[in-house]
């Protein structure tokens, strides 16, 4: 096992997503709902993160990523397309002390995002170690899609331990 599961809280804390695409998007969002204080470093933007950075929902820096920009972030997230530059932000990251994932490369990345839903207080985290992350969406997916017969199973539990 090369990773240790843990959660990590990052409400009011810095987080830096670097990119504009869709991943980007998705990513910035969840740090978003998770309370986090969300920059973002790109020259373009979706329509949605140009939204959210109009509502001051997060801070859109219209510009490539560069290594200063590092030091100021609790948690790094680069979602490019560009593979120097992911290289370059992860190298960065890790002579700086911050956590960083690289979405597409798990080698250069001191933490995996693993697949995620939530349901009330519960949140069901699936990770495949960084090798598969189609295998890990698709088990959150029938997790999430199994969830009423769960619920099911665990009152039958509690009836025969009562």
């Amino acid at each position: 096992m090369g990773y240790y599961p843990i959660a990590v809280k990052v409400e009011g804390a810095s987080a830096l997503v670097i990119g504009g695409g869709k991943i980007a998007q998705r990513k910035a969002r969840v740090l978003l709902k998770a309370g986090a204080k969300v920059t973002l470093i790109s020259p373009k933007v979706t329509n949605v993160l140009g939204v959210l950075a109009k509502r001051t929902k997060l801070k859109w820096i219209k510009r490539k990523v560069n290594k200063n920009d590092i030091a100021k972030a609790r948690i790094v997230i680069a979602a490019t397309n560009d593979a120097l530059v992911n290289k370059n932000v992860s190298s960065w990251s890790k002579k700086q002390g911050v956590l960083v994932n690289i979405v597409d490369n798990s080698s250069l990345s001191s933490f995996i995002s693993p697949a995620v839903f939530k349901k009330s207080n519960l949140i069901v985290a699936v990770n495949s170690n960084g090798r598969d992350a189609q295998l890990s969406r698709d088990l959150k997916n029938y997790i999430k899609e199994q969830w009423g017969e769960f619920l099911s199973y665990r009152r039958r539990l509690q009836k025969r331990a009562s």
